[in-house]
């Protein structure tokens, strides 16, 4: 039950820190492609591959911070809406190309990143 508590209060606080980085991106950058999304999901997979790395096992840690905090930081389904988006409505099929590079590759590179400084 522990457990569970400490996903759900780490997902809280990842869900609101993703919100207020998704608000200061929307009002400071004027761009075709989602900028917010990519912060989040790169920085969100440095963050797991470096705790991954420092093998920090330890249960609280993957449960409140790796599970619950980076879990609700990081958006799949907000990259998959915005690749839909990117591809009906506005036809931009390079934009979908270079947005789904930037987040996948780079994402996993952060992640490999993160995990080998350990």
């Amino acid at each position: 039950m522990t457990q569970l508590l400490l996903i759900m209060l780490g997902g809280g606080i990842g869900a609101v820190i993703r919100g207020f980085i998704t608000n200061l991106c929307t009002q400071r950058f004027n761009s075709d492609l989602p900028i917010a999304t990519p912060i989040v999901n790169i920085s969100g997979s440095f963050l797991i591959g470096l705790i991954m790395g420092m093998m920090l096992n330890v249960d609280w840690i993957q449960s409140f911070v790796v599970i619950g905090i980076l879990g609700g930081l990081t958006t799949f389904s907000t990259l998959s809406s915005e690749l839909v988006k990117l591809l009906i409505d506005d036809k931009k099929i390079i934009s979908f190309i270079i947005y789904s590079v930037i987040q996948y590759g780079v994402s996993f590179l952060a992640c490999f990143v993160g995990y080998t400084l350990f």
